[in-house]
């Protein structure tokens, strides 16, 4: 039993099975998860390191260094980058793609264990972070309120609406930015704590021992077990007010004493306002494994609930990852359905029947609905790599199911077969060649499946999302197409193909006039040969220049609607100053009609390391995040909204850098910036030495945009100069000296205390404010020694002032400072071969080395692999055809057409002004397995022709006439679909455009030329052949050879 006999006989089986297609794809559609893009990073951790008091030299030295050295010897580790700043280290660990990142963190866990005790004890416990896309948030939500104040609200945030939204299903973790934090404030007299003979760290210790909630155990009474619970904890201000101090002798004092107790705010070192105004921020983070659009409305959902409860509040959604990705899911799943669209017109103009075009149509929804029910099978996502597979796939899928239905009609008018006979008899004769075709085009996409690295995690989901559909389509083409073909068979629609032919008789005209021109045009080149080859050769060597000279880049950009702007002030500039800054600029956005929204962070939050891109965030810096109107409706891009702005931020004063960029703007999340000029070398005060110069060389640079080091050497700082002799004769060491002294200015946070206003609130102990203001204040704090002494620092330090670098970075253990910077839309490959000029005539001191790195290094890694998946492909499509063809002659004849694609790619992106990057280099291997199933139906035909009797030139002009409609059915249709993608009518589809680019132009090309140059190059082959028989027979005829010879 054929496929088609099965098709035919088990017919409610087979509608049952699409009926199940339907549904399965249906609830697959509504369950899928939806994201703005994968997650290309490879597996990263990073461990921050808390080390209060020292200085970014002193981090570098004490805490980066051993860990450096510790984790040089991990398993997988490719790339190791420190960043010391003061007080903190971040080190970003970077491991082979595939590796298990829980596995890494665990890895990196054990070796800061190991090291534990060889770093100073002042050293905080550091946190080991696992590095994804998923850890950004997905929601920043803004409070803000006319009757209540920010502390107010802040504690809220904290309490008992983080607490809400923490409760929200697939939140992981929320974060509050802004306003004034609660702190009870013990403000020491240090002329008083002298007389008393007490030092701060004696009253710190005093107020945590007193304020005490600890178990006591369990006791046994009659059987009954009693637990025991010891609760000495605060009360109230007037408990800590009333603390009874130590003094030698036995005698104490009140703390009230030596010190003013009061509940006030902690320092500012953070604000945030949204759309100008102070407001309090909660940024949400989602689950890794939850789904973005599912969170965010879960999230909206409460929100709702919290504006009923606390209707004295403005809840705002100030950023939303969802809403571009709802927007660029909804954009292109209506390219989907135009593509669907312009493919079905197309057939309906071909076949002019509109049984059987509402046949062949009804084949895109089944695949779609299979597809996607694939890959809710293997737990895929639909993102913008995803939907542009499924457009790309349109024109792919509806092959298969056109040369079916075709086939069948063929016997049922040309061979006068029934209906139900001509199903049977057409589809078993096709099988064997829609199946051919089909597996030329996947065994181009599976070893995109097995490559690591950023090409295997940005194009797997793609190659995979393809493969899927084409599978799929073959099977409904061979099973459920000619059930449907006979049914609906049944069913006339003379006035509709009356009206229909108003349209269609005009392009098949048409049709017969281009089929007309090529037989003229293939007789001219069969009598040509050679000028015919050389008229190719020109196009191939014109259009192979012209890609060569392009450009190259790794991604396209694409227009997300969102700008960031990150700035910073010069050294020491307060935080209401920076605001100030900040302010100037929101003016600027609030004139601007293009802006729907901006949101602010000036500073920083304590503990949180939250990073810049100009490192951790300090009171001199700020981010604003910019949301535009969808590009589809606005009239300027983000790019020229951005150098408008850079134009705007470069004349307000102070700021001393800045930079401007989109969302997406870099082609990996984890990269800093497109351009990074990475100097490396032993003296960080040279390297930026050297920085300062190639920065300004460029910044000349045509093309380059935001341009800026790593770290500046602008930082005061007072360098504390220890007495080592007199230290050490006092019993005391260079950390104590230095932890008593970071004390005295930061104060102690060492225990907390519940409030009616506030739970858990810090109790800071400090000295008052007048003793914290002047150098010689400094001099004069008490230094405690083991033997109960108390001496002023000003016996045992001197102090000298200096500048510093307030950023130290190391590369694979080396030190480095790297230059960074943007792209405009000049060539990529253009910008940093002159940059490269650049570097290679710059004079470098003995050890040190530049270069470029970042995007342009991925990109050398990423083009290599894939040329080699290219190399693949070609191979592959070869050995496929061998087999099909019995012969290692016809399959090259067949190949032939592969490099005819980059006669029409050249043009394409010429005129789409786009150039060659990874999606492109996707689209010519694509291509590989495509357009090869055009030169099999003229080969093949070609052969069963000269079998037939033919000539050789005969059977190739033969060929041609009885092929073309149905090639051309199947390129147009391929061409017509990719439309919508190449013609960027999506949100987001910029960034795989110039793979429907590419594929439309090489295709057209491919596709006319292959009817002109592939028969030219089989019948001079069988020219070829021919001759070589008949002088082999002459030979054998005088007896030279005593067997004859062939020649596959």
């Amino acid at each position: 039993m054929n496929i088609g006999q099965f098709s035919l006989k088990y017919k409610y089986f087979v509608l049952s099975l699409a009926i199940a297609i339907v549904l399965f794809g249906l609830y697959a559609k509504s369950t899928i998860k939806t994201q703005m893009s994968p997650d290309t990073n490879a597996p990263m951790t990073t461990v921050i390191v808390q080390y209060p008091g020292a200085s970014a030299e002193d981090v570098a030295k004490d805490i980066v260094k051993p860990m450096e050295d510790e984790f040089g010897s991990l398993d997988g580790l490719t790339k190791l980058k420190s960043t010391s700043q003061d007080n903190v280290a971040s080190i970003r660990l970077e491991f082979n793609y595939g590796m298990d990142v829980d596995q890494a963190a665990i890895d990196v866990q054990n070796s800061v264990n190991r090291i534990r005790g060889t770093v100073p004890a002042t050293m905080q416990e550091p946190r080991v972070l696992k590095f994804s896309s998923s850890d950004k948030p997905v929601v920043t939500v803004s409070l803000s309120s006319d009757s209540a104040d920010l502390k107010d609200l802040r504690q809220l945030a904290e309490d008992k609406i983080g607490f809400d939204l923490q409760l929200v299903e697939g939140v992981a973790s929320i974060n509050q930015f802004g306003g004034n934090i609660t702190e009870v404030q013990v403000k020491l007299d240090k002329n008083k704590l002298a007389a008393y003979g007490l030092t701060m760290d004696q009253a710190a210790k005093a107020l945590s021992q007193n304020n005490i909630k600890a178990p006591g155990g369990k006791l046994i009474d009659n059987n009954k077990e009693i637990l025991i619970r010891v609760d000495e904890s605060f009360q109230d201000i007037e408990d800590i007010r009333k603390l009874r101090i130590p003094l030698a002798g036995g005698n104490f004092v009140y703390l009230e004493a030596i010190a003013e107790v009061k509940v006030s705010i902690e320092e500012l070192e953070s604000a945030y306002r949204f759309d100008g105004k102070d407001s309090i921020a909660i940024m949400i983070t989602k689950k890794s494994d939850a789904n973005t659009v599912e969170v965010v409305q879960n999230i909206k959902k409460e929100l709702e609930t919290l504006k009923v409860n606390y209707p004295f509040i403005d809840f705002e959604i100030a950023q939303d990852d969802s809403t571009f990705t709802n927007q660029m899911v909804d954009n292109m799943t209506s390219s989907v359905f135009m593509a669907l669209l312009f493919t079905v017109i197309l057939i309906m103009l071909f076949i002019s029947n509109v049984s059987q075009s509402f046949v062949i149509s009804v084949s895109m929804p089944l695949v779609f609905m299979i597809t996607i029910g694939l890959m809710k099978l293997f737990d895929m996502k639909l993102d913008m790599v995803t939907l542009s597979a499924l457009i790309l796939s349109i024109g792919f899928v509806v092959d298969g199911a056109i040369v079916v239905v075709e086939n069948i009609m063929t016997h049922h008018h040309d061979l006068g077969k029934d209906m139900s006979t001509a199903a049977i008899d057409g589809t078993e004769e096709i099988s064997m060649p829609v199946i051919a075709g089909v597996l030329t085009t996947l065994v181009v996409l599976i070893p995109l499946l097995f490559i690591q690295g950023f090409v295997g995690e940005m194009f797997r989901p793609l190659a995979l999302t393809v493969i899927f559909a084409i599978s799929t389509s073959v099977v409904v083409a061979l099973v459920i197409i000619p059930l449907f073909t006979v049914m609906f068979d049944k069913f006339k629609f003379r006035k509709a193909e009356k009206f229909i032919k108003i349209v269609t008789v005009p392009f098949n005209n048409l049709m017969n006039k281009v089929l007309n021109f090529y037989s003229a045009l293939l007789k001219i080149s069969l009598k040509h040969k050679s000028k015919m080859f050389v008229v190719i050769i020109v196009l191939l060597v014109l259009s192979a220049r012209f890609l060569v000279t392009n450009g190259v880049e790794m991604l396209p950009k694409f227009d997300s609607g969102t700008s960031y702007v990150s700035l910073e002030m010069k050294q020491g500039t307060a935080l209401s100053d920076t605001a100030e800054a900040v302010g100037i600029i929101e003016k600027i956005l609030s004139e601007e009609k293009s802006v729907i929204g901006y949101d602010t962070q000036i500073g920083y939050e304590k503990d949180s390391n939250q990073l810049s891109d100009f490192g951790i965030m300090g009171i001199n810096q700020a981010v604003i995040t910019i949301n535009l109107t969808p590009r589809t409706e606005r009239k300027e891009t983000i790019w020229e909204f951005q150098e408008k702005l850079r134009a705007q931020i470069d004349q307000i004063p102070d700021i001393q850098r800045f930079v401007v960029k989109e969302k997406g703007g870099t082609a990996s999340s984890s990269s800093s910036a497109p351009l990074d000029i990475r100097i490396s070398g032993p003296d960080p005060q040279l390297l930026y030495n050297l920085a300062i110069d190639l920065e300004e060389k460029i910044k000349t640079v045509e093309g380059t945009t935001n341009i800026y080091k790593s770290y500046n050497m602008d930082n005061l700082q007072l360098n504390i100069r220890m007495n080592k002799a007199r230290v050490q004769e006092l019993g005391l060491t260079n950390a104590l000296v230095a932890q008593q002294i970071y004390n005295s200015i930061e104060g102690i946070k060492g225990t907390t205390m519940d409030l009616e206003e506030a739970d858990n609130v810090n109790i800071s102990v400090e000295y008052m404010d007048e003793y914290k203001q002047s150098i010689d204040s400094l001099l004069e704090v008490s230094i405690s020694t083991p033997r109960g002494e108390k001496i002023p620092l000003r016996e045992i330090a001197s102090v000298d002032e200096g500048k510093r670098a307030n950023i130290i970075t190391k590369e694979d253990l080396e030190y480095t400072i790297d230059i960074l910077g943007y792209t405009d839309t000049r060539a990529f490959s253009h910008i940093t071969k002159d940059i490269q000029k650049i570097l290679d005539t710059y004079p470098l001191p003995s050890g040190y080395s530049v270069g470029l790195t970042g995007e342009n290094e991925d990109m050398g890694d990423s083009m290599k692999d894939m040329l080699f998946l290219l190399a693949l492909a070609v191979i592959f499509v070869y050995l496929v055809l061998v087999p099909q063809f019995k012969s290692f002659l016809h399959p090259i004849t067949i190949m032939a057409t592969i490099p005819l694609v980059i006669i029409g790619i050249a043009p394409a992106l010429w005129i789409a002004d786009k150039y060659i990057s990874m999606p492109v280099l996707l689209g010519v291997i694509l291509l590989a397995g495509t357009v090869v199933n055009n030169s099999i139906l003229v080969v093949d035909q070609a052969i069963i022709n000269q079998n037939q009797g033919l000539s050789i030139e005969d059977s190739v002009l033969t060929a041609v006439r009885s092929r073309f409609r149905p090639i051309m059915m199947t390129a147009l249709s391929d061409v017509v679909g990719m439309l919508p993608l190449a013609l960027q009518l999506a949100l987001g589809s910029e960034r795989f455009s110039p793979l429907a680019i590419a594929v439309v132009g090489g295709m057209l090309a491919a596709t006319f030329l292959t009817m002109i140059i592939i028969p030219v190059i089989y019948a001079t082959f069988e020219n070829f052949k021919s001759k070589h028989r008949k002088s082999l027979g002459a030979i054998n005829t005088k007896g030279s050879y005593s067997n004859s010879s062939s020649y596959v």
